[in-house]
């Protein structure tokens, strides 16, 4: 039986965008809707649900066959897997369609 450990509903961005604060704010089966916040302004994000296996040998690269985690899409899969939006009714519109 797969696991499946999911997105934290609120964290604090590494990386690119380190410092934002997320805040999962709406989700349907098939995505999720995250209002992003920084000191300077407000943005919406609709991600595609995606999950990937856990690793549960870094050195040598094993993966879990029953384990799995949902992920949130890196800069370069937006567009793809993930859209920004600066208009909540916009982004709540995309994330219906996916």
């Amino acid at each position: 039986m797969k696991k499946l450990a999911k997105l934290e509903e609120v964290f604090v961005g590494t990386g690119e965008v380190k410092g934002m604060i997320f805040t999962q704010i709406a989700s349907t089966n098939d995505a999720y809707l995250y209002q992003v916040d920084n000191n300077e302004s407000t943005h919406y994000e609709v991600i595609k649900r995606l999950d990937t296996p856990l690793c549960i040998d870094f050195k040598n690269r094993k993966y879990s066959k029953t384990d799995f985690k949902e992920y949130y899409p890196k800069a370069n899969r937006f567009g793809i897997d993930g859209w920004t939006f600066t208009q909540l009714y916009r982004a709540i519109k995309k994330m219906k369609e996916i």
